[in-house]
């Protein structure tokens, strides 16, 4: 298969997000690593007589980011609403031995505004649009 992969602007935040197209297909994919924003057109039936899509599209609620000490990462975008339980889940994930929390973090993205909630994410995440 064949793509383009371009960066798009995010339609939850307005910043930058990263589009996965597949011309061929008509499928796409696109995700925001600031807010969590993410949706994808993929095909669900296929016959001679007609090609079926399926959309799914989350609005970002925010992003966990968790960097090992070894250098391997685990994201995660927040497609609905933070509940306390995930809360505790997420914070309890970023205390483990084995991550890095100065370059792991959790940011929280509600009525357009990024809450920093653990860690220090990178400047860009937040301020660069």
């Amino acid at each position: 298969m064949a793509s383009i992969i371009y960066a798009t602007k995010c339609p939850c935040c307005g910043r930058s997000a990263i589009e996965d197209y597949y011309y061929k297909t008509d499928e796409q994919y696109t995700s925001c690593m600031r807010c969590g924003y993410n949706y994808s057109k993929t095909i669900e039936k296929c016959t001679t007589e007609c090609l079926e899509y399926k959309e799914e599209k989350n609005d970002g609620n925010g992003v966990v980011v968790l960097e090992k000490k070894d250098g391997s990462r685990k994201k995660i975008l927040l497609d609905s609403a933070v509940t306390d339980e995930q809360l505790e889940n997420d914070k309890t994930s970023f205390l483990a031995d084995n991550i890095d929390q100065n370059k792991s973090y959790l940011v929280l993205f509600r009525d357009g505004v990024f809450t920093v909630l653990l860690g220090n994410p990178p400047e860009k995440i937040l301020f660069v649009l």
